[in-house]
């Protein structure tokens, strides 16, 4: 199938994620439950919760090398996500969990991997990074307007329950599927 997808010229539509384990993964999605329920709209599923870094777009598979390069180029530091409030994004119509700031560590690893994709011919994003995990997707049904969206609980904030991953959006009649393709551990 890949080498049909390639004869084609569609490549692969990939991105570098920050990618938790299945304890964090499990932990965010009984998390923000409650706030999920507030909203109608396709929910994403626990094992497609990511943090986005750099979205590379369409890629041929010659290239995936050259990506699984610049992950494991450097050692990455850990990163510490406090997800503390979830937001309605309107225009995009996505429901998100969001923290207070974004951290350092996660902006070096912004930084770093874009020196080392910019020569490969890729574009950085014109908007700065902001860290956030979107948990509903299409929403048809926004929450009422002042609804104050809590997390529930405190998922584990363990920096060691995150990677850093090259990861593969695949497209499926029943939604999109991420499969990682390569992950590094963050130092």
């Amino acid at each position: 199938m890949n080498e049909a997808r390639e004869r084609r010229g569609d490549g692969h539509r990939l991105f570098f994620a920050l990618w938790p384990d299945p304890a964090l993964r499990q932990a965010l999605s009984t998390a923000t439950r409650e706030a999920v329920s507030q909203v109608e709209g396709n929910r994403v599923p626990p094992g497609n919760l990511h943090v986005t870094l750099a979205f590379l777009g369409s890629v041929p598979g010659s290239g995936i090398v050259d990506l699984m390069t610049v992950g494991g180029r450097d050692l990455w530091r850990r990163v510490e996500l406090d997800f503390d409030r979830i937001e309605y994004w309107p225009k995009p119509r996505v429901l998100v969990a969001m923290p207070g700031a974004a951290p350092a560590t996660g902006l070096a690893i912004v930084e770093g991997l874009w020196r080392s994709l910019e020569p490969l011919g890729f574009t950085r994003e014109a908007r700065p990074w902001w860290p956030h995990l979107t948990l509903v997707r299409r929403v048809t049904r926004p929450p009422p307007r002042g609804l104050e969206l809590r997390l529930s609980g405190q998922p584990a904030r363990d920096p060691g329950s995150w990677k850093l991953a090259l990861v593969e959006s695949l497209t499926h009649p029943e939604g999109a599927c991420y499969k990682p393709l390569a992950d590094w551990p963050l130092a």
